[in-house]
């Protein structure tokens, strides 16, 4: 059993093409009991998500990706207090005033109670950033593979860290055809000419909706990272409620009221 834990929507402004629905019909189809949605910087979508995923019978899993030192990290909550943190996190993004510039470690740190972190380590500075992350994150901290000929090494360097491997695949839009379009929305979020796009402007290649059959066919000698993604998918199993107001709660000095 595979989950897809990192897909993203519409909501992932010029980006991601499939809306919450789509996605989440996407993954009933190929039998998924559970999706993950990690959308840019972006929370937006996640209400949405939460009433596709629910309407299609299946867990919705929160998330959000961001750029940590030129480095894509997946967030995932845990539990309703790892949503705020999650919630703090991506407010914070917007409140810079260039919040795609990528952040500091410390930046992350803040924000990393019950969050479930996926990152890969490719080269000696991805090694490097990989071990910062688990001072942070600790036992919420997956090594993700992306790629089955590079499975043998990463799996050598997850034992040597201590922690567990999983297959991730990002997802942007819902068929291989629709690549050339992803393309073209890049090239209208950057304004630039197709042309002129490098492989980092656009999504990554065959960045769609993979069918459980063909990733386990593509990485059938890796299947505790496959079934990883539903350990994954039973940590970050909470109920978030909806329509309940949830007031911030504000220390009030003496002798002052609300008002």
């Amino acid at each position: 059993m595979f989950i897809h834990l990192t897909t993203h929507s519409s909501y992932s402004l010029q980006e991601g093409i499939a809306t919450p629905a789509e996605l989440a019909l996407a993954a009933k189809a190929q039998g998924m009991p559970a999706l993950g949605l990690t959308d840019h910087r972006l929370l937006t979508g996640s209400v949405e998500f939460i009433h596709a995923c629910r309407d299609s019978g299946i867990q919705p899993i929160l998330g959000l990706e961001i750029i940590v030192d030129t480095r894509k990290i997946n967030l995932l909550a845990t539990s309703q207090e790892g949503w705020s943190n999650l919630c703090r996190l991506s407010s914070a993004l917007a409140l810079q005033d260039e919040p795609d510039l990528p952040q500091a470690w410390g930046f992350l740190a803040t924000y990393a109670k019950d969050v479930i972190a996926l990152s890969g380590a490719q080269g000696d500075q991805g090694a490097k950033h990989f071990k910062i992350l688990k001072d942070i994150f600790g036992n919420l901290l997956y090594l993700t593979l992306q790629d089955p000929a590079i499975g043998l090494s990463q799996s050598r360097f997850a034992r040597s860290m201590g922690v567990p491997m999983v297959v991730t695949h990002p997802v942007y839009y819902l068929r291989q055809d629709q690549a050339a379009l992803q393309r073209t929305l890049s090239a209208v979020r950057l304004n630039q000419t197709i042309e002129s796009l490098s492989s980092e402007d656009v999504a990554p290649e065959g960045a769609y909706f993979l069918s459980q059959g063909e990733m386990l066919r593509r990485f059938h000698g890796f299947q505790s990272a496959l079934k990883r993604t539903q350990e994954i998918a039973e940590r970050c199993t909470f109920d978030l409620p909806l329509g309940v107001p949830n007031m911030p709660q504000i220390l009030i000095p003496d002798g002052l009221d609300p008002s």
